[in-house]
């Protein structure tokens, strides 16, 4: 490692890894960042349907990396974030798969198509529907980005500068209420 801490674009790779993971030096873990975040972005990118949605998985990516610092065995940076990278978009598809397919679920009519089926199936999406309108904005935006959008608690809680265990409060607050709506339909669907 060079003696000239004022200047990391002259570190090697290998050197900022050890200066960010022995000492939690922030300016190391920086220089990584900037190394390999347009590169990470990029790649991203072509996978997701929004420049937002890349930039969120990159963050992420060096959330985990600068959280992980001690523990993480990093021999190659380069080859650490591309694995990381990987793993954080099949975590990605999965969730918008989960997603998409929970949503067509609630909108596409069953294999038999009786008209009481319907009905209750329209009456269930109304309740449905009334029910999270009469949640509390917070609560609302949480259970949404829960259920609909398949967030973990913890990027949640990120997200909307919450803790954990607000998120998780507000999570079980719309299911109770759910629930409670929504009891009377539950046997025509399950």
């Amino acid at each position: 490692m060079r003696d000239d801490s004022s200047n990391y674009s002259l570190y090697e790779d290998d050197d900022l890894v050890k200066a960010f993971q022995l000492n939690a030096d922030i300016r190391a873990f920086e220089e990584i960042y900037k190394r390999f975040w347009f590169k990470l972005y990029n790649a991203a990118l072509k996978r997701t349907t929004s420049r937002q949605e890349a930039e969120e998985l990159i963050q992420t990516i060096f959330e985990r990396l600068w959280a992980n610092r001690q523990k993480a065995v990093i021999n190659n940076v380069g080859a650490y974030l591309a694995v990381s990278l990987r793993n954080i978009l099949n975590d990605f598809q999965r969730r918008k798969i989960t997603a998409e397919k929970f949503r067509q679920s609630l909108h596409t009519p069953p294999v038999s198509n009786s008209t009481e089926e319907d009905v209750n199936r329209d009456l269930l999406l109304k309740a449905i529907d009334s029910t999270l309108k009469e949640l509390p904005e917070k609560t609302r935006t949480v259970f949404l980005l829960s259920r609909f959008e398949n967030k973990s608690v913890r990027e949640i809680a990120g997200n909307l500068d919450l803790t954990e265990k607000a998120v998780e409060y507000h999570i079980t607050k719309a299911i109770k209420l759910l629930r409670q709506r929504l009891k009377g339909y539950l046997p025509f669907f399950f």
